[in-house]
């Protein structure tokens, strides 16, 4: 099942109301744009659609609050982000009515204009302790333009108006200029609607071009040289997070400049050389963080600079979007008890920026027109109750290495390899319990973009009685070796047009060895061990050995170097926590 990849990308319907100003009220207007001003777009919501707005987190909705408005209601979303409009305005007011419902510590809410991607644009923000704020954001780096104090209280709507002309940008709050400043990028974009670690209600949105906002007063305003700043969904860090986040996604298939080798006890698809990168080794020649906050841990992984990141005690997001990780990147647990519970880490390069232009999913069409997230460590980590996948690999991100973790029980898989992704290494993980365990290729209709790629190594994982997907292959090269099985359902899942080299794995107790789904090839060596006292399919009265061990042949072994050894009696020193996993490869 591919739930959570659809729903994060998924455009949101449908068409922009045009000619909907006559629907404004004279109430709902602070201030009137110039006389000479056209509209470019307007919004109510009174269709009760979030009319043509592209969506990167939170929980939208369109929701009766005086008028019908759009809400944005989960409080724990760092980024929850909608974009509407032409990326060729260039001199426009952009106007909405903003009710701040709830502001988080380090949180606000915010107006954007001239947005080129997720993370460019410029915001006048609505922040905690009665500021305003008018800010350049470029890639994440945050810039204040300008800045006033006044009253922001949670439950009263507010105007806010962005008005941007040539390199001026002017912000207003209920008719009344409150900050100005220049700055020469930029010089077009978008307009969208945003709040971090808040929730808000937003109507109202309306864009003139052809002339200027004149203020109903001059108001208090503060001019600053440009002086970068933090970004507020990075000052929640408690230690050492960067103040970067990942620059917006390019339209170029061009591998990230990095480091090339492979660290320390990697074995497997993830040490050869492709895509333009040889091995894998994380985040090495970078800086060192460490995090305890998830508001640090997203800007720590967010942008493709190498960085080893540190995660130190349980880091929670209940019921949160998938957590996006660049390339580049080693994320290692602290000690015996790091923890990440209620999300999971999405390794993906396709954003809202490609969703934008490319539609809902990566397809083979659009595989040489973004960046790919490649070189990444997730290592020594316990993964608890996600709300989708624990790791999800896709949109052909390639050299990844999963090590020394444990995986709960998640609402979908825990580690899932799909759509064209490449050349990764899963190994000494342990998976207690878990339903839905490790997916490579996620669809039987998939072959186009998936045939060719999916090559992954699992070796030395203990599954501790869970359930299926050991894995389930369709169309990738899966070796499987070394790994200690004791499975409520089936081991190797046998899909549609998949290849497995199976050897020196211990199954101590299983329903069946293999589960058919399609005509996956298995080459099954003498070196595996199993019992058929305790393989439940095999006692079946009238079953062959066909039924639940199914072997075929012709598979070749791996093109590295490895030793398999003899199928492990007890279960290896797999997962988080054990002995040497915090030691930064």
């Amino acid at each position: 099942m591919d739930v959570r990849a659809t729903l994060r990308a998924r455009r949101w319907q449908l068409s922009v109301v045009g000619g909907a100003v006559a629907a404004l009220t004279a109430a709902a207007i602070a201030f009137a744009p110039g006389a000479s001003a056209a509209t470019e777009f307007s919004d109510t919501f009174e269709s009760g659609l979030a009319s043509s707005w592209s969506k990167s987190g939170g929980t939208w909705a369109v929701v009766a609050d005086g008028s019908q408005a759009l809400r944005q209601s989960n409080a724990g979303s760092e980024n929850a982000r909608l974009f509407n409009g032409s990326t060729s305005w260039t001199n426009v007011t952009v106007q909405a009515r903003v009710k701040p419902l709830s502001l988080g510590s380090g949180g606000f809410v915010g107006l954007l204009a001239r947005a080129t991607g997720s993370t460019t644009f410029f915001r006048l923000a609505l922040l905690p302790g009665n500021q305003v704020q008018l800010q350049s954001v470029n890639g994440g780096s945050v810039t204040v333009l300008g800045s006033a104090s006044r009253t922001v209280a949670t439950g009263t709507w507010y105007t806010l108006a962005i008005d941007v002309n040539g390199s001026t940008v002017r912000g207003l709050v209920d008719g009344t200029q409150i900050a100005s400043g220049t700055a020469s990028s930029p010089t077009s974009g978008r307009i969208g609607l945003q709040t971090s670690y808040s929730t808000a209600s937003f109507d109202d949105v309306i864009v003139t071009s052809g002339g200027t906002t004149t203020p109903t007063s001059a108001g208090p305003t503060t001019t600053r040289p440009a002086t970068t700043t933090a970004a507020p969904t990075t000052t929640r860090a408690v230690t050492s997070a960067p103040a970067t986040t990942r620059a917006p996604a390019t339209t170029t298939g061009a591998p990230v400049t990095n480091n090339p080798g492979n660290a320390s006890g990697l074995v497997g698809f993830a040490t050869l050389t492709g895509y333009g990168r040889t091995g894998t080794n994380g985040g090495a020649g970078g800086a060192t963080v460490t995090v305890s906050t998830y508001a640090a841990l997203a800007a720590a992984v967010a942008d493709d600079t190498p960085r080893i990141v540190r995660v130190s005690g349980t880091i929670t997001n209940g019921g949160g979007d998938m957590l996006d990780v660049g390339s580049n990147k080693t994320i290692i647990g602290v000690g015996t008890n790091a923890t990440i519970s209620g999300f999971g880490f999405d390794v993906n390069g396709w954003g809202p920026d490609e969703v934008a232009w490319g539609g809902d999913l990566c397809d083979p069409a659009e595989k040489d027109r973004f960046t790919k997230v490649e070189n990444v460590i997730i290592r020594n980590l316990s993964f608890r109750s996600s709300a989708d996948d624990s790791v999800n690999v896709q949109c052909y991100s390639h050299h990844v290495w999963v090590d020394h973790n444990t995986f709960y029980a998640a609402a979908d898989g825990s580690v899932d390899v799909k759509r064209g992704s490449d050349l990764v290494t899963v190994s000494y993980n342990r998976y207690i319990g878990t339903d839905k365990s490790m997916l490579l290729g996620h669809s039987d209709s998939n072959g186009a973009q998936d045939t060719g790629y999916l090559r992954v190594t699992y070796h030395h994982n203990w599954f501790d009685g869970s359930n299926t997907r050991h894995p389930r292959v369709r169309f990738g090269y899966a070796h499987v070796y070394a790994n200690y099985v004791e499975v409520d359902d089936y081991f190797l899942g046998l899909g549609v047009g998949g290849r497995i080299y199976a050897e020196s794995n211990y199954v101590k107790s299983a329903k069946t060895i293999t589960e058919d789904f399609g005509d996956t090839a298995l080459t099954w060596t003498s070196s595996n061990y199993y019992n058929t006292a305790t393989i439940t399919r095999a006692n079946d009265s009238g079953k062959t050995m066909a039924d639940w061990l199914r072997i075929t042949g012709g598979v070749a072994a791996p093109p590295y170097s490895y030793s398999a050894g003899s199928a492990p009696s007890s279960p290896p020193a797999a997962g988080a926590g054990v002995s040497g996993a915090d030691t930064i490869p």
